[in-house]
């Protein structure tokens, strides 16, 4: 089988594989003071230490790395903050951001245009007409579904223009492209290991120290009394290997999954003229493509691509397995028929050139047969 869906989870790093299994047998819970409990805690403080610097944050006091069990919880986590304020959102969000609107009475959408980018005159007119003290915008750096980038460093002008703080969905966007907290000056930011070589079931909320973040849950007050529940250790220590090890090769990763984009697209829109590639005149992530050949629903693409070897997706894989017209392309103004045929192939440096001709090879054979 060859994998092209890794934007929905992706391979463990060799190196995070050996450090889980060096870990796997001992007993850490960071909560306790005999020795290995010390260990634990250090190999959590350790993991703060590698993912400030891999996010570029020179001085560790400045944020608060609030360590969670996935992006979604850290997303909920920082909406809970927000449920008394006026919260700006574009319509292009994880779900885990826009379902928040069955929660938050005030929740203003922010549109996007053909291209996935957000308004951000729409933005501002919002902002001005909010008259709350209390004011959260969230942006996603980078789409899920489209890999459009966002400029987050005008939407953070903007916000903080109006004395709103800014939050940054970036799961996608860390191990694909440099990620620089500092720099696009926002206040809090989601990450997840498991899209960039870590295990599934770690993730962490940065937090600017000069906000006082309410936990969602009570309990033993762990994670400085912002997250109770015993840290996942071993998850928690690849997350900060795996973390470290993206800064170190992300130069390397970057050029090999353009490389495989470009071939990839290229390959695509010689054979068929009529395929589409969704926000291709906009900054993309270097390893994603949501493609369009009307003649099929997604559904029926994705089971042909596996019955023949290909695993991909049509879009976010935190669905629920359900798969419909996107929302992110409704909010584009693409059209349904469109819509209903998107199919997103999302690659890894560990991909091959062997494996994009195949893809393309039998891109063809499929959609020869459909007749598009």
């Amino acid at each position: 089988m060859i994998y092209l869906d890794h934007n929905s989870t992706t391979h463990i790093h060799k190196e995070v594989k050996q450090l889980a299994t060096s870990l796997i047998s001992k007993m850490l819970n960071p909560s306790s003071i005999h020795t290995n409990g010390r260990e634990a805690r250090s190999i959590i403080e350790n993991a703060r230490r590698q993912i400030c610097q891999t996010v570029l944050i020179n001085n560790h006091k400045e944020y608060n790395i609030i360590f969670t069990s996935s992006g979604t919880e850290s997303n909920n986590l920082i909406m809970s903050n927000y449920y008394d304020a006026d919260v700006f959102i574009s319509s292009i969000e994880h779900l885990s951001i826009l379902n928040q609107i069955q929660r938050l009475p005030n929740v203003k959408i922010i549109k996007v245009d053909n291209n996935g980018i957000i308004n951000l005159e729409d933005l501002e007119s919002a902002l001005r007409a909010s008259h709350a003290t209390k004011k959260l915008v969230s942006v996603m750096l980078a789409n899920n579904e489209t890999g459009v980038i966002q400029p987050i460093k005008e939407v953070a002008k903007i916000a903080k223009k109006f004395g709103a703080q800014i939050h940054s969905d970036c799961v996608q966007a860390l191990g694909k492209i440099e990620l620089d907290i500092t720099d696009l000056e926002i206040d809090f930011a989601t990450i997840s290991a498991h899209k960039f070589g870590g295990l599934i079931g770690s993730a962490a909320l940065i937090a600017s120290a000069k906000f006082t973040i309410k936990p969602m849950m009570l309990g033993g007050g762990q994670e400085k009394n912002m997250r109770s529940g015993t840290e996942n250790v071993l998850s928690i220590a690849g997350f900060g290997l795996a973390a470290e090890l993206a800064k170190k090769e992300l130069v390397q990763r970057m050029r090999r999954m353009r490389m495989l984009q470009i071939k990839l697209e290229e390959g695509l829109t010689m054979c068929l003229p009529q395929v589409k590639i969704v926000g291709s005149s906009s900054a993309r992530l270097p390893n994603t493509s949501l493609i369009i050949a009307k003649g099929s629903e997604a559904q029926t693409q994705i089971i042909n691509f596996d019955l023949r070897g290909f695993m991909l997706s049509s879009g976010s894989a935190c669905s629920s397995g359900k798969i419909g017209k996107p929302y992110v392309l409704t909010a584009m103004g693409i059209s349904d028929d469109d819509a209903k045929s998107a199919i997103r192939v999302s690659l890894s440096h560990y991909n091959s050139e062997n494996e994009i001709d195949a893809f393309i090879k039998t891109f063809k054979e499929i959609y020869s047969t459909i007749g598009v």
